[in-house]
């Protein structure tokens, strides 16, 4: 459904995050980026950028319907190291707390706080007077987390609105029919994964749901004409397929 982008560094996710929205001084990544990945990839560098970390939070206070949440865990299972994932778990609180809406709770639910409370910030860890500062200005919420930073305001002034987005990504689209849901993250996989869709266990232990889960979003998915269904070996004698391959 989406390109990968296999664009690396700050200045890469900068440009990945141009693509999807955000107003960096940067050109746009020439692909679409993979929203869950584009998250984790940010998770892990946002420590050395402050604005990459502000920046990302607005973007998903505003857009978070986007994100196929059940994917977005499966990832953090497979992709993310446990010790790695208190900056994402910060980052997705973050846009919990600001919007009230807790849509990442089973994202949250596989990240751990910090081992040892410290500054967020990789410059701040390295300067002593950095850290007590650092200390002093630490928000609640980034105690939790065990990573000290100070409370911030959303800069949606920096964001595009969701018809450029749409627009220059027309496979977000289904994410926004869909909010982010599980129909979302089987029509990703299937698009990226044919294989999974050789059944429904398969989906369902992708997904981390359960098969009646799978089942009912399939039957939504057909019905839409996203999707068709035929004879196959599985015990449910059916076999899911990306609607374009039919």
């Amino acid at each position: 459904m989406i390109m990968s982008d296999d664009t690396i560094g700050t200045h890469g996710l900068h440009a990945r995050w141009t693509r999807a929205g955000v107003l960096f001084n940067t050109a746009q990544a020439a692909q679409s980026p993979d929203l869950e990945r584009l998250l984790i990839d940010t998770s892990k560098a946002a420590r050395d950028d402050a604005r990459l970390f502000i920046m990302a939070a607005t973007w998903l206070c505003r857009y978070s319907t986007l994100i196929a949440k059940h994917r977005l865990k499966r990832l953090i299972l497979d992709e993310l190291p446990a010790g790695d994932r208190a900056p994402l778990g910060l980052l997705l609180d973050t846009a919990r707390q600001q919007t009230g809406e807790d849509r990442f709770s089973a994202a949250l639910a596989e990240c751990s706080p910090a081992p040892a409370a410290q500054p967020f910030f990789s410059i701040e860890r390295s300067n002593p007077a950095l850290a007590r500062l650092a200390k002093r200005r630490a928000s609640d919420l980034s105690r939790r987390w065990n990573l000290w930073m100070p409370a911030f305001e959303a800069k949606y002034d920096a964001l595009r609105p969701a018809t450029w987005i749409v627009n220059q990504n027309p496979a977000y689209a289904k994410r926004a029919d869909f909010r982010g849901d599980l129909r979302a993250t089987i029509l990703i996989e299937l698009h990226d994964n044919p294989a999974s869709g050789e059944s429904e266990l398969a989906l369902a232990r992708f997904t981390g749901t359960t098969r009646a889960a799978v089942r009912d979003a399939l039957a939504d998915l057909e019905l839409g004409g996203h999707i068709f269904r035929k004879a196959g070996q599985n015990r449910l004698g059916a076999a899911l397929v990306p609607a374009a391959a039919a």
